[in-house]
């Protein structure tokens, strides 16, 4: 089954958030006195479904400047449903879109690109296409940048690929899928950060399918157990820097259902996940992401429908999580854009920004004691579903 895709915000360029009436809300950020741009400069990419814009990312303010040219196409046009999710390699030479095609019609495809090293620039590679399973909601790749992975929701398979680490042409593993178990309609798709394990998050029956990866090969193959429970409509896996903590929102649950956020540990050796106690905490309503600091420390997860992230600190021991309230905050939230959707951090850590459908794209940056501060937008919205940020070297 097709889950519905939720449409998210373009990141841009400006540091104001304007309004043709009503009030308007300016926030400031300063950085560290005699801040230096970064060596290796970061680039940003927002898919708009049928393309993606190009940015150059300003590693002192966390802005975004576009690049020339601005866009390149993506793989699909309409009728085809706008592609969801893209990826870029964390060595800064390839990205990746999955393109959804049909729904259970006909074997969708992820577009290629290479990464031109100086401006951040994509193009296509040759062939510039791959094929896919059938409707590839979720992509991702491993932090090594050698392998590609598809979350297939009509077929209920993840399509495996191998990185060409010259060229970035995808080639399919063999066997070219592993089929997710237990679970169903799988939205969304994980890679740990050691590259050892692979989730799969199945919205239609509340479950996470877990695999081990075969570090040669790039080859799926389930643990033992194959799944574990979540909650209602679980919208992917975040998995913690050091590896020992993973945490799903789970969509269906409102501001009144504790089930927010699932949190597991994850067994290091086999990579199954193992429920806390408790097994889940509450959150906003409808969360539908969730990241985690550099250090493992502290959680942020969106609340789409309250238009905040809700920020939490996180017990080194149990890795459970507690909501980070504050004297002045007790609430432990900090309001977004409207319709907020994905949010994750730039490749220095330093800023975390969040994509929100209806407005411009949120940047904060974390204080000393894990609570965010508004760092001012990104720009004017033009319907990004992703964002994938990388440094090039």
């Amino acid at each position: 089954m097709k889950a519905t895709h939720l449409r998210v915000a373009i990141l841009a360029s400006l540091v104001v958030i304007a309004s043709g009436c009503g009030s308007v809300t300016y926030y400031y950020y300063t950085p560290a006195s005699g801040c230096i741009p970064a060596s290796a400069p970061e680039v940003a990419y927002a898919l708009t479904g049928y393309s993606v814009s190009m940015y150059m990312v300003d590693s002192c303010y966390g802005n975004f400047y576009p690049t020339h040219p601005a866009t390149i196409a993506a793989g699909g046009s309409p009728p085809d449903s706008p592609a969801e999710q893209m990826v870029a390699d964390p060595g800064g030479r390839f990205a990746y879109v999955a393109n959804l095609i049909s729904n259970a019609s006909d074997l969708a495809t992820i577009s290629m690109y290479t990464i031109d090293s100086t401006t951040g620039v994509l193009t296509p590679t040759t062939p510039a296409t791959v094929p896919t399973g059938f409707f590839p909601q979720g992509i991702a790749i491993d932090p090594a940048g050698k392998f590609i992975y598809t979350a297939n929701s009509d077929d209920n398979t993840v399509s495996m690929f191998t990185i060409n680490q010259t060229t970035g042409v995808l080639s399919p593993t063999s066997p070219t899928t592993v089929p997710i178990g237990a679970g169903t309609s799988p939205g969304f798709v994980t890679v740990d950060p050691t590259g050892k394990f692979a989730y799969v998050s199945n919205q239609d029956n509340d479950t996470i399918s877990m695999f081990t990866i075969n570090s040669t090969t790039g080859v799926l193959t389930a643990t033992s157990p194959t799944t574990v429970a979540t909650g209602l409509s679980p919208f992917g896996v975040a998995v913690s820097p050091n590896d020992k903590f993973a945490y799903v929102p789970n969509n269906g649950s409102g501001g009144a259902i504790t089930n927010g956020v699932s949190q597991y540990t994850i067994n290091s050796t086999t990579g199954v996940l193992t429920p806390n106690t408790p097994a889940a905490v509450a959150a906003g309503n409808a969360p539908t992401a969730v990241a985690v600091d550099p250090t493992s420390k502290y959680a942020y997860v969106v609340n789409r429908n309250d238009n905040t992230v809700s920020m939490y600190t996180i017990n080194s021991t149990t890795g459970n999580l507690t909501l980070n309230t504050t004297t002045n905050n007790p609430t432990g939230t900090i309001s977004t854009g409207t319709q907020p959707y994905r949010i994750g951090f730039d490749p220095s850590g330093l800023f975390l920004y969040v994509t929100n459908e209806q407005s411009p794209a949120s940047i904060f940056v974390v204080n000393s004691d894990g609570t965010l501060s508004h760092a001012g937008t990104t720009g004017p919205v033009t319907g990004a579903l992703s964002i994938a940020i990388t440094a090039i070297k």
